[in-house]
């Protein structure tokens, strides 16, 4: 794999590395260390084998004090549907037993664990994210196999988002469906899931602010908070991403008046009725006066709605050439614009994220580089491979914090023009977090600005699959970006991973 990785590090973009897949065989074997153990998806850093074996008690405990108590009634839940009986205890734990624990012996590194397999079990975090980590490792184990050997685990993520995006301002998909996947991603140690909620086909959100943009499949406020205590039990961040001032269509159905239209002597109306019925992106006019009352109005109606750190403003492919549309100025407006949402972000205490395309080139006022940068093109057309974009290192070299968001191969569309270029598995599989999709990397002293990425899931034609059948391609990919984020595929083939992904099988209902 080191070899693979090696030959597409300097390549213009993913056109190498499609090639490189074609020609190139991921070296073999797993690592000797950790070959006694259960499998696990995600494959664990570190384990120090002991002497002996441990047995799951038929009468086992988890004894959870303090502040692992919550998480312990949620891992006795789901061992109990795999069918491995386990109930919460207190006092001492005795052979069989589990103990879970919160505390500052845990290992430092962040949602690291430790988990010391002997006569009982002590799984050992300093954070809540690490204990679910620990509880969802020693599933994946007792669902194979009631007795493990002994010795003591040590693992970490070496990346610090691990994530998945669902397109549903073009799809919707069902409260149940959502929650589905993110139980599965907490099963792979994934720790952040952004919903894409307003796009072509539909804003999902319930809005009090503005009923007239709410469409007819939508989220209630209750179905948000439930989604979003869902994956807080689960240790996952949800990101609202509520995009302008492109791919604002059904937005903009209720107030076509602020459609931006180019300098053109054709008919307006043409340009409004290709918004309308989607087959045109629908841009907000900048320069119109109320254009950003609106667009506030929507950010404080939803910033409360979500406890996480981030909002998500969109930004991506509004305007590339600005003489098509002389009422906005120039970039300026544009750089300005995210300025001033990112203040309204800040205010309640988030960070805004923006799509890297979203930061105008060429303009006099920068966009505040406290905004992160989900890094998905090189360009502003149809090639994502190919533009003038100045690329990860100079936004690093700018002071932004990035996401590597790269169109291949971390991309997966249901249909539309994006779905023949979907990438195979094995691409994902021999790609790593680090390779952008210009083919370049960070330098070594940029590496901490780089987050880490996610599993991007677009519903360009939301008509041509149902929820049902994007579950299988979903579920072929998320193990695989799950493996890269937190230890690297590393030598172990794909065939042998994803023999691994069959054994660990799925969380159970």
């Amino acid at each position: 794999m080191k070899s693979l990785r090696h030959s597409v590090a300097g390549k213009p973009g993913a056109l190498a590395v499609l090639a490189a897949v074609a020609l190139c065989t991921v070296a073999p074997g797993a690592r000797a260390d950790i070959a006694t153990l259960p499998v696990s998806v995600p494959s664990v850093h570190e384990f120090a084998a002991g002497s002996g074996s441990f047995t799951l008690g038929g009468a086992a405990r988890i004894v959870a004090p303090g502040p692992a108590a919550s998480i312990a009634t949620r891992f006795a839940a789901d061992m109990n549907r795999a069918g491995r009986t386990i109930t919460e205890g207190n006092g001492a734990p005795g052979p069989g037993d589990v103990v879970l624990r919160i505390d500052d012996s845990g290992p430092e590194r962040p949602e690291s664990f430790r988990i010391e397999i002997g006569a009982a079990i002590t799984a050992t975090a300093r954070t809540a994210a690490g204990a679910v980590h620990a509880t969802q490792t020693l599933l994946q184990w007792f669902s194979q196999s009631v007795t493990v050997p002994t010795g003591t685990v040590t693992d970490w993520p070496d990346y610090r988002e691990r994530g998945m995006l669902l397109d549903l301002g073009r799809k919707f998909l069902t409260v149940d469906w959502i929650k589905q996947r993110i139980r599965e991603m907490a099963y792979y140690r994934m720790n952040l899931l952004q919903l894409h909620l307003s796009d072509h086909y539909g804003f999902r959100l319930e809005s009090r602010s503005h009923p007239e943009i709410t469409s007819p499949e939508h989220y209630s406020r209750a179905d948000i908070a439930e989604i979003v205590a869902y994956a807080g039990e689960y240790g996952i961040e949800v990101v609202p991403e509520i995009g302008f001032p492109g791919h604002m269509n059904a937005i903009l159905a209720a107030h076509p008046d602020l459609i931006l239209h180019p300098a053109t002597t054709g008919p307006l109306d043409a340009v409004t009725d290709s918004v309308l019925s989607g087959s045109a992106d629908g841009r907000i006019d900048l320069s119109n006066p109320r254009a950003r009352p609106l667009i506030e109005d929507l950010l404080r109606e939803y910033l409360p709605l979500f406890p996480g750190r981030y909002f998500h403003l969109g930004g991506d492919e509004y305007v590339s050439d600005y003489s098509r549309y002389p009422q906005l100025g120039g970039p300026e407006l544009v750089a300005e614009t995210f300025n001033w949402a990112n203040d309204i972000v800040r205010s309640y205490g988030k960070t805004a994220r923006i799509w890297n395309d979203g930061i105008p080139r060429d303009s006099r006022v920068p966009v505040d580089n406290s905004i992160i940068v989900d890094h998905w093109t090189a360009g502003n057309g149809l090639l994502p491979w190919i533009g003038t974009d100045g690329g990860p290192e100079e936004l690093a070299d700018r002071g932004y914090t990035l996401s590597n968001a790269a169109f291949t191969p971390t991309y997966w569309a249901t249909g539309g023009y994006a779905a023949p270029l979907n990438s195979p598995p094995e691409l994902l599989y021999a790609w790593d977090p680090g390779l952008f999709v210009n083919g370049t990397r960070l330098r070594p002293d940029q590496q901490s600005r780089l987050l880490g990425a996610k599993l991007c899931i677009w519903a360009d034609d939301p008509t041509t699959m149902t929820e049902q059948q994007m579950i299988a391609p979903v579920l072929t990919r998320l193990p695989i970006m799950a493996q890269q984020l937190w230890s690297g595929t590393k030598n172990i083939e794909y065939g042998e991973f994803t023999s691994a992904v069959r054994t660990v099988g799925l969380p159970h209902d």
